[in-house]
Parts: structure tokens; C-alpha cells; sequence
């Protein structure tokens, strides 16, 4: 039975293709290639020379690294909340810029524009801080006729998260910013092991016990708490030769067709399964979604029963920064405790979107 996996899974004979012009095109809106998009990040607060212990206001729904970025860059992490649907409380971020000026951290989620990015920007401006908008989960999404992240000071993009490649970030930044482009390293090892191992993964045991797969999340989600928030920081060199070759080979008109077709015939096929509960209420136009997010109790079972039947969900948000005190923001509670995303990338054909979609709908019938 074939895996499908969270993020795609690009063959190494896609560089007997030409690279891609459209490709290059997109790629020219963050010319500034790096390891991870952690590293853009914290180039960009690096560059801001603030004084340390300055504040930057971020949301309490984030993955921790991020947070992590501005704070290795000597700022104090301090947070602003969010609304139900993940849209930013404008009241409570000009509170907080009224209380202490400092930069704004705006994440775009799982390939949705934050609707009110345009008033944020101004704001921003208003009271002469940047913003800085985080697009990981964004790449070659649009909003209003424009690529999302042209609003702030700064954009910040996760490459490898919509090809698929072992590593792959970029970077926009306004002329202002004094930013060093990082190096790339001369040869693309660290990349082509990883893209060796993960054809291996991409063959376990036909069959894998729930119980061995749930010690596995559970060592899994302590081994990722320890590499965002206890590991030494590193700074990547760039990103690999064999990613960048990769992403240049891809379409995107194609993988942006392909993922919004693959979301909406997913939604399309949960819409009244009992327990199917989207986080959006339908896919906004212009966007390239990263997943289909969805609400569910028990996530963690759901989890495990998935990927026991070779259908691997990702889970985005698990672990608040330590400086923040998550009482203080109860509405992110259900973001944290309750989000699963489902794939719906660029590999997927009608065939494993329907797959999908059989395996969840007695899965979230049973968990409701």
C-alpha cells in the first residue's frame, strides 16, 4: 500500500528536467536563500540592531521556533491574541504597540493570508516598528492579486515545506535592512543523505502495531521539544545546492492548482461526515494551501490510527514558547490541544484524496 506522506516527496530524476522560468519568477520575490526559515528569521531580527530586551509581540499559535528566532536575536518575546478562526485581534496588537513599542511577528497560517494584514502593515508603520510576517506556511499564495508577504518590512518563507526538500528557506527584506546573503555550501551532501534516508522511511513494515506507533509520538514529541527549545542554536550555511536544483524544476502554477484541487475535493468529500470540523470555512482564492487543517478531539488517537494505515497527518503548534503563560490566552487553547492537518500536496492524485477521506470518516465519527 502506497504511503502518503505530509509533505511531497521530490524524485532526484526531476533534474533531468530544464529549471523552471516561473519558477525563478517566484523565486525572485525572496531572493535571499537560506538553510530554514528560522535562519531568515533570525537574520531579520539581527538586522534590526534593536537594544536587547526589546519586545516583540508574536501570536500565541506558533510553532516555538520562530519565537525562538527572535529571542536568540536578543529580543523579549511578548504576545498578542488571536480570534477563533486564527485572524489577529487588531484591538488587543494596538494595545500592546501602545503599551511598548516593538516589532510584529504576523504568521500566515497553513497558506492562509491573515485578512487584516494590510491595516496590521499600517499600523505598524504608525508607530514606527516593523512587521515582519512570517509565510512558512505560504509559499506561492496570494491575496488580493498579491504574493503574500509583500506587506511587511520583512518576509520570511519555508521552502522545503511545500517541495518537500531536505532544506530550503528564504528570505524578503525592504532595502533598509543591512543583510548579509548566506553562503551556500559547495557541495550538497547534507541534502542528498537526507533525501537518501528518506526514501528508506519510505519503505517500513507492511503492517506496525498502534501501541509501537503511539511510543513513537510520544518520543517524537519530546524529541522535537528538545531541537526547538533546548539544542544549541545553529546557523544554517544556506541552502544546499540539490534543494535548490529541486525547487528550480518545479511548476507553480501546477502545484498550486494541484493542492487547491486536492483540498477542495477532500473538504468536498468530509462536508457532513460526523465530527468534520474545518478550521476554514472554505479555501480562500489565491491560496496555496500548505494542508486541509481540521478540529478534532483526541488528536493524538486520530494521529496514531492514521498512520498506521500509511497516511502521515502533521501537527502544527504543539508547544508554546516557555515565555509565554498559555492561561493568558485560552482562545489558542484549542488551536494548540485540537489542530490536525491533513496532506493535500502536489504528489497526491484523486486516488489518495479519496483514501483519505474513507479512512477519516469513521475515524471522526467514533471520535465525536
Amino acid at each position: 500500500m502506497k504511503a502518503i506522506h505530509a509533505y511531497p516527496r521530490p524524485p532526484l530524476a526531476a533534474l533531468r528536467r530544464e529549471p523552471s522560468a516561473a519558477m525563478r519568477d517566484a523565486l525572485a520575490l525572496a531572493p535571499h536563500l537560506t538553510r530554514f526559515s528560522r535562519d531568515a528569521l533570525h537574520s531579520v531580527f539581527s538586522a534590526l540592531g534593536a537594544p536587547r530586551g526589546t519586545p516583540v509581540w508574536c501570536p500565541p499559535f506558533h510553532c516555538g521556533m520562530e519565537v525562538r528566532a527572535a529571542a536568540v536575536a536578543g529580543f523579549t518575546p511578548r504576545f498578542y491574541r488571536l480570534r477563533d478562526d486564527l485572524s489577529v485581534d487588531e484591538e488587543h496588537l494596538a494595545e500592546c504597540l501602545g503599551e511598548a513599542a516593538g516589532p510584529v511577528l504576523l504568521i500566515h497560517y497553513f497558506g492562509f493570508a491573515q485578512p487584516g494584514t494590510a491595516r496590521i502593515a499600517a499600523r505598524c508603520r504608525a508607530s514606527g516598528v516593523p512587521l515582519i510576517e512570517d509565510c512558512s506556511h505560504a509559499f506561492l499564495s496570494r491575496f488580493d492579486g498579491r504574493p503574500i508577504g509583500t506587506a511587511g518590512a520583512a518576509a520570511t518563507f519555508s521552502l522545503y515545506k511545500t517541495f518537500g526538500t531536505s532544506d530550503g528557506g528564504a528570505l524578503r527584506v525592504d532595502r533598509a535592512f543591512a543583510i548579509e546573503p548566506p553562503r551556500r555550501p559547495r557541495v550538497a551532501w547534507s541534502a542528498q543523505w537526507g533525501s537518501i534516508r528518506r526514501r528508506w522511511r519510505d519503505r517500513p513494515p507492511l503492517a506496525r502495531a498502534e501501541e509501537t506507533i503511539r511510543d513513537r509520538f510520544v518520543r517524537r514529541n519530546a524529541k522535537a521539544w528538545r531541537r526547538i527549545f533546548e539544542e544549541p542554536w545553529h546557523a544554517g550555511q544556506g541552502i544546499s545546492q540539490l534543494s535548490l536544483a529541486l525547487i528550480e524544476r518545479h511548476d507553480p502554477e501546477r502545484i498550486v492548482a494541484r493542492r487547491r484541487r486536492n483540498y477542495e475535493r477532500l473538504d468536498a468529500s468530509l462536508r457532513g461526515a460526523d465530527g468534520y470540523r474545518p478550521v476554514a470555512a472554505s479555501l480562500p482564492g489565491e491560496s496555496c494551501p500548505l494542508y486541509l487543517p481540521i478540529l478534532v478531539r483526541n488528536r493524538a488517537e486520530l494521529f496514531v490510527k492514521l498512520f498506521a494505515a500509511r497516511v502521515e497527518p502533521f501537527i502544527f503548534g504543539m508547544f508554546h514558547h516557555p515565555s509565554m503563560t498559555p492561561d493568558a490566552f485560552p482562545e489558542s487553547r484549542a488551536m494548540r490541544e485540537d489542530i490536525l492537518c491533513l496532506p493535500v500536496h502536489q504528489d497526491l492524485g484523486d486516488a489518495d484524496v479519496d483514501r483519505v477521506a474513507s479512512l477519516l470518516r469513521p475515524l471522526l465519527r467514533n471520535a465525536s
